[in-house]
Parts: C-alpha cells; structure tokens; sequence
C-alpha cells in the first residue's frame, strides 16, 4: 500500500511539473514595435502628426523579423476622436472611434513598408507603393498621462498581410483578425511646451517622441498558472484513480486464489 501511495504522488508531482514546464513554450502573440525620437508633431487645434517611423524591435520566433520595415499612420484629430477639446493631465476617455471617420483619412490608414516614401507618412496623395501590412485604426482609450504624455489603445481593423512578406512574425498575424494597438506619445529633445495647452491652442506645435506596439496573431494567450495547476491536478487525480483499480482488482484476483 506504501508503495502504491509512493506511485501516486510522484505521478501527481510529475505531472503538474510538465504542466507548469510547458508554459514557456506557448508563444505569446506576434508583435513589432516602431517609433523613435521626433518623429511625432504635436499640433494646434487637436492635431497629431506621426511621421514614419523605422520598427525597431520584434517579438521572438522562428523565421524572419520584422526588419528594414517603417510604420506610418495618417495624421488625426483628437479632439473629433473623443468629442472635446477640455483636458487636463489625468483625464481618460474611453471610445470605439475608427479614424477613418474623418474628412480627410482614408480606409486604410496604417502600413508597414520597407519603402521610404515620404517622411511625413502616409496622406490621401502620398502612399507607398508596395507594403507588407495596412489597416485601420479604431481609438478605444485616449489618456493624457502627464504634460509630456499621450497614450493612445485601440485595434487595427481591415487588415491586409501581404502573402509575400519575407516577416514571419507578420504571417502569424495573418490569421489574427483584428491587431491590437498601443501608441505612447512622449517629450523628445526638441518638444517645447506641455502638450495639451499646444493642442488647445490656434497655431503652433512642437516635436515628440513616440513608441507604438502592434500586437496579435501568434499561438494565442499564454493560460494562467491557476489553470494549468488545476489541469495538472485533475490529471493526476485520475491517474491515481486507475492505479486505485488496478490495486483492487490484483487484491481480487489474490482472494479468488
């Protein structure tokens, strides 16, 4: 009996152990990040102006990254995306705004190209020839962080993969459907002047810096902890379960003798 009960909570060890050692190995979602440091204008009247940026880093993976690629998005009102112009450092507001709803964005309004074509980035008369990835920004979260800091959430919809992109990490996010969307809007070397008083104001900007992750695709989420120890227990479980039957019915096949 002390050996079968010896049996059973090695399995169980053993079993919960490989359950928490796979975890590493499901890959996250794909990502790329791009951005870099007066890259971004802050302008008068709810205007921001990001300016196409190089990608600068890729999540891990097999194949190729995504390198020698820009990212550019058009350039947007904020105030028409969350419907004021009164701000102050701290506010938040929470929206599902496409903006391509505005006059003079277009649907696309986001791309990865290895093609420098204009270094404002993309607009209605300058778009670049070829490109590996576009979309459509939808805003979801706008939050006015501190003097010196915009973060902008949302999801890029429509998106287009291009079948012969060279990127692995943007083949897995071929399948992905909607992309996530994160954009931090922050003080450069040559930002003059707290952000929101330039974008209330009638005429003026300054230079920002700027870091933007694209996320999505990928083997999906990673299962949390809890999860996986609860599938590791409840296999252990049965598996002692059947070494209990088998126990018995030896003990059976004894008294039958």
């Amino acid at each position: 009996m002390v050996t079968a009960c010896r049996k059973i909570f090695l399995l169980s060890a053993l079993v919960v152990a490989l359950s928490l050692a796979v975890m590493p190995g499901l890959a996250a979602a794909a990502s790329f990040t791009f951005g870099g440091d007066n890259k971004f204008k802050v302008k008068s009247k709810g205007n921001l102006d990001p300016w196409l940026a190089e990608v600068t880093g890729s999540s891990a993976g097999g194949g190729d990254a995504v390198v020698g690629q820009y990212g550019g998005l058009y350039n947007f009102n904020l105030w028409q995306a969350i419907g004021t112009d009164q701000v102050a450092v701290g506010d938040t507001f929470e929206i599902d705004y496409d903006i391509s709803d505005q006059k003079n964005v277009l649907n696309p309004n986001f791309y990865v190209t290895s093609e420098f074509f204009k270094k404002q980035g993309p607009s209605k008369k300058n778009l670049p020839n070829s490109f590996d990835l576009s979309a459509s920004l939808n805003l979801t979260t706008v939050s006015f962080t501190a003097p010196h800091e915009i973060t902008l959430r949302g999801y890029l919809s429509n998106v287009y993969i291009n079948q012969a992109t060279g990127s692995a990490i943007l083949s897995d996010m071929a399948g992905a459907g909607n992309l996530d969307f994160l954009m931090t809007i922050t003080a450069s070397d040559k930002t003059s002047g707290e952000f929101i008083p330039i974008l209330q104001s009638k005429k003026g900007s300054t230079w920002a810096g700027f870091t933007a992750t694209i996320s999505g695709g990928g083997s999906g989420a990673v299962p949390e902890p809890g999860t996986m120890l609860l599938l590791g227990s409840s296999l252990a479980g049965l598996a002692g379960w059947r070494l209990r039957l088998n126990l018995r019915r030896k003990r059976r096949e004894a008294d039958g003798d």
